[in-house]
């Protein structure tokens, strides 16, 4: 009897750890989106503006592959991400392109504020 009681019990502790160890879906995103900000400044495909808006986009991509690690961290790069881009999306809005069009940067601006949305109110579920 006592050998079931420790075999239920280590059967407990390991599923506890193999709970600990899976990611929530934020974290999985802030890991991705992370990531995509690394490639999308290392691999320039369109016309991102100056060297400044690199740095920029390397280093919110640093932060988020290094704050997905816990789920409260990878909340709170997602606030991070819509404060910081959110107000570069509003003011680089107000200055707009020819023809009142939004310009690369914009664009950049707000999937990036909309990425940290989506991360900041994703529910907490685990992935199965």
């Amino acid at each position: 009897m006592k050998e079931r009681k420790t075999g239920k019990r280590a059967d407990k502790k390991a599923d506890s750890k193999a709970d600990a160890q899976q990611f929530s879906r934020a974290q999985l995103l802030a890991l991705v989106v992370g990531v995509l900000q690394i490639v999308a400044a290392s691999v320039p495909f369109l016309p991102m503006g100056s060297g400044t808006n690199h740095t920029l986009y390397i280093c919110t991509g640093l932060a988020g592959v290094l704050l997905a690690w816990q789920h409260r961290h990878a909340r709170f790069y997602g606030v991070l991400l819509l404060l910081l881009y959110g107000q570069l999306f509003i003011t680089d809005a107000e200055d707009t392109g020819a023809f009142g069009l939004p310009t690369w940067e914009t664009l950049a601006y707000g999937r990036a504020a909309l990425a940290g949305v989506v991360i900041a109110l994703i529910p907490a579920f685990k992935r199965p």
